[in-house]
């Protein structure tokens, strides 16, 4: 259940990105959109990672792939944010 969750509230994040880079005639590069992607895709994988270590009772492999894989997302992210509101 909480994957769907995850996965409803990405897909009405990105729609609602998307109406609104329409609602303010801001044109969005194919390679912004790329980064973003990549930004969403390692952000689930350090979650799935997180969760899945916190199960096989891992909690330091759990903290320390948060810390590799979801620092660098979000720096992607923010740079996606940036090159976008920047424009």
């Amino acid at each position: 259940m909480w994957w769907f969750l995850y996965g409803l509230f990405m897909g009405a994040g990105a729609m609602g990105l998307v109406w609104w880079t329409d609602a303010h005639a801001t044109a969005v590069r194919w390679y912004v959109w790329l980064m973003g992607a990549c930004a969403l895709a390692l952000f689930t994988l350090a979650l799935q990672h997180f969760f899945a270590s916190f199960a096989e009772s891992e909690p330091k492999a759990a903290w320390m792939g948060a810390l590799v894989m979801c620092v660098p997302s979000l720096i992607l992210a923010g740079l996606v944010a940036w090159v976008i509101l920047g424009t």
